[in-house]
């Protein structure tokens, strides 16, 4: 049965990029071994995915690519990452070593390091698929944020005092968010200042604009997601908003 054991002194699975290799732990961070699936139970689809792949005579390809999904088959779906024809057929092969980082969104963050193989390659419509074996262990780095983020789904207005973009927060934490909007309708960069209101019940909330600066920004077909961190002056605002979220059970989620 698939298990957790903690291991500080696990040797770790180095990516090439600094950003990409484990930190030196805070005391707020844990790192422990998990082991198959289980290492992947918080991970969301589209979460970003950092990969080196080596061919059986040492070449090297570094990439980036989006995590999609677990098989029953006992492989990783992973979209295909943009690469030449040329690399494509050089690297892409069933049987090569593939390292690899996901990042996980969820709760407090988390790295999920491992080692597979790729399994097989996919093509059709235009879209490609990278399958890759589950590995048999991965090492979990849990802690990467502040504050843990609730998820949550409430309704807010972006630019509440010019544009009033209509959006929805999809988590929340002491620190920060996640915002959902039309992606016909902003496009915020790394850096940009936005401010926003969240819909809620209490008093102390209800109305009042927070200011935050955008830290992450992904899209799909129809959205773009920016992670935000709020300034200094919205902390306590924000604070108050989360002391009346309560756990609703059926939703799985936090309410107010």
């Amino acid at each position: 049965m698939a298990g957790l054991a903690e291991n500080k002194n696990q040797k770790v699975i180095h990516l090439a990029d600094e950003e990409d290799q484990p930190e030196q732990h805070t005391a707020d961070q844990s790192t422990s071994i998990r082991y198959g699936e289980d290492a992947f139970q918080d991970v969301l689809p589209l979460c970003e995915v950092a990969c080196i792949v080596t061919t059986p005579t040492g070449k090297v390809l570094k990439c980036r690519t989006k995590y999609v999904g677990l098989h029953s088959n006992n492989v990783l779906l992973l979209e295909m990452p943009t690469v030449t024809a040329k690399e494509m057929s050089l690297f892409m092969q069933r049987g090569y070593s593939i390292k690899a980082c996901v990042i996980s969104s969820k709760g407090e963050g988390a790295r999920v390091y491992f080692k597979s193989k790729i399994e097989y390659v996919l093509n059709g419509g235009g879209t490609e698929l990278l399958l890759i074996s589950v590995p048999k262990s991965t090492q979990v780095v849990v802690g990467l944020r502040a504050s843990a983020r609730l998820e949550i789904s409430l309704d807010g207005i972006l630019s509440p005092n010019k544009y009033k973009y209509p959006c929805q927060i999809r988590d929340i934490s002491q620190h920060g968010c996640l915002i959902v909007v039309d992606r016909t309708k902003t496009n915020y960069r790394l850096g940009s200042v936005i401010e926003l209101t969240i819909d809620a019940n209490s008093a102390e909330s209800d109305g009042k604009v927070l200011t935050a600066i955008v830290k992450n920004v992904s899209k799909t077909s129809h959205y773009h997601k920016y992670g935000v961190q709020f300034d200094d002056d919205s902390l306590s605002r924000a604070g108050s908003l989360i002391d009346g979220l309560q756990f609703c059970s059926l939703q799985q989620k936090f309410t107010l």
